[in-house]
């Protein structure tokens, strides 16, 4: 059963700062940076990019730090007992790249709203939340950032998942960062396993099931969040790629349940 001590969801520092913690602290720690940030390994600081986890257990050192002036994190606080299997996979105190971080970040928003809520399941609805979290985050373990560009193909990828709106496409993308984009389709689909078009897809339809469930934005809009110049386009590939159209899958999810506002 997981615990949670302290849940914090995008805080925002204006200031430079650090956190040094030399014998560690009393709870496991979870940390989410959505900025760049600065991570202390073996007495060397290193430059992460945003959406970098890294899991510190209770006790283990850890030291951290801005990189920019405007910085921004989410962090859970937590304990945990034997029955916890789902974080022993996780490498501690070394960097993990979330493969789809806005997933991640919605899972922390809810653990949040949850945690400040009193009802007779929270408890464990907060445990299987915590769950699959971290199933999530075990996703990313895989990410191997020692190949080559994965940094910079990990940045671009983050970037289309915050921004579904923009106009994404192989050709700018490629221009960005300065490859052909027949490479740029091959290394994509190398390290994130579906090809760049197919990615920026199915990270629109997925930031559209999300208002579509949480939120009373009509379809148009909707459509317009998600990157779509006209509601028609969006309605035939969600539908292709739901089974449903949005308007199906808006009654099937229920009337807008009181949850947070997805990001």
């Amino acid at each position: 059963m997981f615990n949670i001590k302290c849940v914090v969801v995008g805080c925002h520092v204006t200031t430079p700062f650090e956190c040094d913690f030399p014998g560690g602290i009393n709870n496991d720690f979870l940390l989410i940076p959505a900025s760049e940030f600065i991570m202390r390994i073996n007495g060397i600081d290193e430059t992460f990019p945003a959406n970098t986890a890294f899991y510190f257990p209770a006790g283990t050192p850890f030291h951290y730090s801005s990189s920019e002036d405007s910085y921004v994190d989410y962090f859970i606080h937590f304990t945990k007992d034997n029955a916890s299997r789902y974080i022993f996979s996780l490498p501690v105190g070394q960097p993990i790249y979330l493969n789809d971080p806005a997933r991640v970040y919605n899972l922390i928003e809810l653990i949040a709203f949850e945690n400040n809520t009193v009802h007779n399941n929270k408890y464990e609805i907060l445990d299987n939340l915590m769950k699959a979290l971290f199933l999530k985050i075990s996703e990313s373990s895989e990410y191997d950032p020692l190949k080559p560009h994965f940094n910079e193909f990990y940045n671009i990828r983050n970037k289309i998942y915050l921004h579904p709106e923009k106009e994404w496409n192989l050709k700018d993308i490629s221009d960005k960062l300065n490859m052909s984009p027949n490479y740029v389709h091959k290394l994509y689909k190398e390290y994130f396993g579906t090809t760049c078009q197919n990615d920026i897809i199915q990270c629109r339809i997925k930031h559209a099931m999300d208002y579509l469930a949480h939120t009373t934005y009509t379809i148009n809009c909707i459509s317009s969040y998600c990157g779509y110049k006209n509601v028609e386009h969006f309605s035939r590939q969600f539908k292709k790629e739901t089974g449903m159209s949005p308007r199906e899958y808006r009654k099937m999810s229920g009337e807008y349940p009181d949850l947070p506002k997805q990001i």
